[in-house]
């Protein structure tokens, strides 16, 4: 075992450049140029796969850069969404792993002070790839494609057209930084105007709901409005769900587990 502080960011690409099969990392916040670097000293047939946070929020703050992810995409990445996170763990070739506070950013690596160890004890590293597996497959966990990508920037081109974006309120009682921009105060129009058919639809119910966090219930109370503009579905339901999947992959809704979801916009 051997304890990582910061500036961390050598053994970091050492790490990268000696890896020969897989890269596995869990990092809320990612950034385009530290992303960049990790292309560039990585062998091409290795493939990445990050796990992040993909909320509309963070990348409308600039905690988390699409062109970072569009790089990992086009370098034999893969990419999936699961809200929640927080944790900081860099896998390579599932037997060294790196478990820190750092996110993959400059800041992380560099210029913040970063407490992390890297390991390569057997036990531990099973462990970790076992965690890492069951988040990639999990129920809650959703891909992030290119497509979603590209829908993104769609909304966050509307945004400075629409209405100057208010900076969120900061609790004190937040459980992190990141849920300080948990949700972004935008003009709904600027959501719809890139939306259409159930997307569009279901979107418009979420936005009735008063609260933020709302139920399956909760949404579930417009199947008769919804079978009135699609009269011949007969799977209402089913439809409301993919929808909600479709804008968690949009990083408008984060699901919270036991039929629980938190919209990220009002």
């Amino acid at each position: 075992m051997k304890i990582l502080t910061t500036p961390w960011k050598n053994d970091f690409l050492d790490l990268v450049a000696g890896s020969e099969q897989s890269i596995k990392i869990t990092s809320p916040f990612v950034k385009a140029n530290i992303c960049r670097e990790l292309v560039s000293v990585k062998k091409q047939t290795v493939e990445v796969e990050l796990l992040t946070s993909f909320k509309l929020p963070s990348i409308y703050s600039g905690s988390l850069d699409l062109s970072a992810l569009e790089l990992i995409i086009s370098n034999n990445g893969r990419i999936k969404n699961f809200p929640k996170l927080h944790s900081k763990i860099y896998l390579f070739d599932e037997k060294q792993a790196v478990i820190t506070s750092g996110n993959l950013t400059n800041g992380g690596l560099l210029r913040n002070y970063e407490y992390g160890i890297l390991t390569d004890e057997p036990n531990t590293i099973k462990e970790i790839c076992s965690d890492f597996k069951n988040l990639w497959n999990g129920e809650n966990t959703g891909s992030v494609r290119q497509t979603d990508i590209d829908s993104v920037k769609d909304i966050l081109n509307q945004l400075p057209k629409i209405e100057t974006i208010k900076f969120p309120t900061f609790s004190i009682n937040a459980d992190s930084p990141e849920q300080n921009f948990e949700v972004l105060e935008i003009s709904n129009d600027a959501v719809r105007n890139t939306l259409s058919g159930w997307k569009l639809e279901v979107f418009n119910c979420l936005d009735k709901i008063n609260n933020q966090n709302f139920t399956l219930n909760d949404i579930y109370s417009y199947e008769k409005h919804l079978e009135k503009i699609y009269p011949t579905n007969r799977n209402i339901k089913d439809k409301i769900r993919q929808q909600l999947q479709y804008l968690r992959d949009l990083g408008l809704v984060e699901f919270l587990g036991a039929g629980n979801y938190r919209k990220l916009w009002k």
